[in-house]
């Protein structure tokens, strides 16, 4: 049941069978959401966020079709180990027949716990921690009695698999983890890394445990057909720590059902498990950097078996408060943001080239599955109400970050910071915002701590604190850039242009020079869940397709686990490479002339491709940090290329942090993601 590595930080789906014969019976949608954040005082728990994950899971239900009276949830006191059990089995099951769609949440803390039946590599069991278990050991008083463990998990999903039959499907997330202490409690983990077990049974356990642990799976028995089957998401490795993130209201929520919420929403019915999971990984790599989500089983099947309802290619008008405000069915997790300009058009209006709105609006304010809307001009609420609601100029969202200074109000530098943001940047780096960098003391130095705690810069007290603060703002405005970058996602029917990296065989010579040896197999650099991985001296090229209806200019940004970005296509430093070389008209492959090599630093890499109509340099932006060149053709990606650095400190007052929009449609952004692995 188990091989190699990861224990509860893990997000799980169990697809269906996508071809088999018609089912007699229409197949109907269910959900059965726990979350578990505020546990018994006494316990020993950390308080975590749980009850926020099923607001935003429930609602991408709601949006892709699971009836509302389908979904059920148990929080908090209800979710003990009988009663989870109790309502799975009398109020929930029951329920479902063969065919069925089911979703199945459970997000909370997760503990390891001594292996009681033999199977287990490492001699420990995984599960999942109700409402009633306590955090520690205690023999002769608790031992772990109320844990449901992984192999109970798999008895349960086993026989609802049996029930649902090869046609029906089972999808699973687990947002918990086993290992979630030690840390500096500046955002909460998931987890424990105290077992659940005899302190001499631990000690004895840990000097002969495999060194990577093992993967909870749930599979059937061995000779069990006729099941629903299944694949494994997994949301960060054994070895990570699972912290929750904050949306784009601030507020605390697992880093996995965020990810999954806004791919959810996005995803197309005929949408992969494979293309789901590299979804997942580009949004963590943003959110939550320290975990690499894993992925195990037959990934390359349509994502709950093609029956979400189809993503609608417009949005709706929830309510109109007079003639000049509504509310729209879509918020930050659909990418619609602040600033971001809608058009009303009457309803069955399918394709609105040279179609003059109703009214045009400006979104004033966005919630994750919702948007205020003032309009330009005066729309009867009737026909407002009616209206689909296009957009017209799409918004990334401001520039904006969330700091802690947890120093001493007598410190120099946490003086002559806040000082400096006030007057610079208050708009940008906001202190009466939820937090997602920290400056703490730690020895002789300070650190600057980001999501999970990744340490993004220290600083030695014994330099001047003048030098100490300028450095601080640099790393900031660096920090902020590259997580709007990265963030950064867009869709165009007409430049729908993406790119695959083809790995080389190569022998390095001497002088560190390396000569390429013709293509190696693509399978060569993927692990078992199809991620690629490279290591230092490696050799790739770049292929680029154009799926799209028009000729298209395309530029590559690298954006290393170090959150330094540099230019690939053209080359940064390559001045005899012009934007205009790097051209592909619809329905033609383009291959990059020249290989590229890997380099540190090692972890989870991303490059973008930012397709475009017309060429665009970003070089000068990025080689002069925001300042450029005078250009008086500076199309609106440049504009906003410049914007993100954050040097313009006129423009940061006035503005906010804001950015410029682009008309919907002109920019295409297609991303991929990789690792760089140290040398073993």
């Amino acid at each position: 049941m188990k091989t190699n590595g990861f224990l509860l930080c893990i997000l799980i789906l169990f697809p269906g069978i996508f071809h088999a014969p018609a089912l007699a019976q229409t197949p109907r949608k269910f959900a059965f959401l726990i979350a578990i954040g505020d546990y018994p005082q006494d316990g020993g728990w950390q308080k975590i966020h749980a009850s926020n994950d099923l607001g935003i899971i429930r609602q991408a239900l709601l949006n892709r079709g699971f009836p509302a009276e389908n979904i059920l949830t148990l929080t908090e006191s209800e979710a003990t180990y009988a009663g989870i059990l109790k309502t799975w089995e009398e109020r929930f099951v029951p329920k479902i027949r063969a065919g069925d769609v089911v979703y199945f949440q459970f997000s909370g803390h997760g503990q390891q716990v001594a292996d009681d039946n033999g199977d287990e590599a490492d001699r420990f069991d995984e599960a999942i921690v109700p409402y009633d278990s306590p955090l520690r050991y205690e023999a002769g008083v608790y031992t772990g009695e109320r844990l449901i463990r992984d192999d109970k998990l798999n008895d349960l999903f086993t026989a609802l698999r049996r029930k649902l039959g090869p046609g029906g499907n089972l999808m699973v997330v687990l947002d918990a983890c086993h290992s979630g202490t030690g840390t500096r409690g500046m955002t909460p983990a998931r987890g424990t890394d105290i077992p659940m077990a005899d302190p001499d049974f631990v000690k004895s356990t840990y000097k002969t445990a495999p060194k990577n642990g093992d993967i909870t799976q749930f599979g059937p028995p061995e000779g069990v057909e006729q099941l629903a089957p299944m694949a494994a998401f997994f949301g960060s490795a054994h070895n990570q720590l699972n912290f929750e993130t904050r949306d784009a209201e601030g507020q605390l929520l697992g880093s996995l059902s965020y990810a999954l919420s806004k791919v959810l929403s996005e995803a197309a019915p005929n949408t992969s498990y494979r293309g789901l999971f590299d979804r997942i990984r580009l949004e963590m790599s943003s959110i939550a950097p320290r975990q690499q989500p894993q992925a195990e089983g037959t990934l390359d099947q349509e994502l709950l078996g093609g029956r979400l309802l189809p993503k609608p290619a417009y949005f709706s008008v929830s309510s109109a408060n007079d003639n000049y405000r509504i509310m729209v069915k879509a918020g930050t997790i659909q990418g619609l943001n602040e600033g971001a300009v809608l058009g009303l058009y009457p309803p069955e209006t399918r394709d609105t080239t040279g179609k003059t709105p109703l009214a045009l609006g400006t979104v004033k304010q966005a919630f994750p599955f919702e948007s205020v809307v003032d309009l330009e001009t005066a729309v009867p609420m009737e026909s407002t109400k009616k209206a689909w609601v296009y957009v017209r100029e799409q918004n990334f969202g401001a520039l904006k970050l969330g700091v802690s200074i947890n120093l001493p109000d007598q410190n120099p530098v946490a003086q002559q910071l806040k000082k400096e943001i006030a007057e610079k940047y208050n708009q940008v780096f906001q202190q009466d915002m939820p937090p997602e960098v920290f400056l703490i003391e730690s020895g002789p130095n300070l650190l600057l701590l980001g999501p999970g705690e990744i340490e993004l810069e220290s600083f030695s007290k014994s330099q001047r604190p003048e030098q100490i603060v300028e450095d601080i703002i640099d790393v900031l405005k660096g920090y902020t850039r590259i997580k709007y970058l990265r963030q950064m996602e867009t869709a165009s029917p007409y430049l729908n242009v993406t790119f695959e990296l083809i790995p080389m065989k190569s022998e390095r010579l001497p002088g560190n020079r390396v000569i390429e040896k013709g293509p190696a197999p693509i399978e060569s650099k993927l692990d078992t869940q199809g991620i690629l991985h490279f290591r230092e001296g490696d050799v790739f090229r770049i292929r680029v397709k154009n799926n799209g209806r028009k000729a298209a200019y395309f530029s590559l940004i690298d954006i290393q686990p170090d959150n330094v970005s540099t230019c690939l296509i053209p080359a940064q430093n390559d001045l005899e490479e012009t934007p205009a070389e790097f051209r592909v008209a619809p329905g033609e492959v383009f291959e990059v002339p020249k290989p590229f090599q890997i380099a540190p630093p090692y972890g989870m890499e991303v490059f973008k491709l930012f397709v475009t109509e017309n060429p665009v340099d970003l070089r000068p932006i990025m080689n002069t940090r925001g300042a450029g060149t005078k250009n008086p053709t500076e199309s609106p990606l440049e504009k906003l290329f410049k914007q993100t650095y954050l040097n313009n400190e006129k423009e940061v007052q006035t503005r906010g942090g804001k950015t410029a929009n682009l008309a919907s449609g002109s920019l295409h952004i297609y991303s991929h993601t990789f690792i760089i692995d140290a040398e073993q």
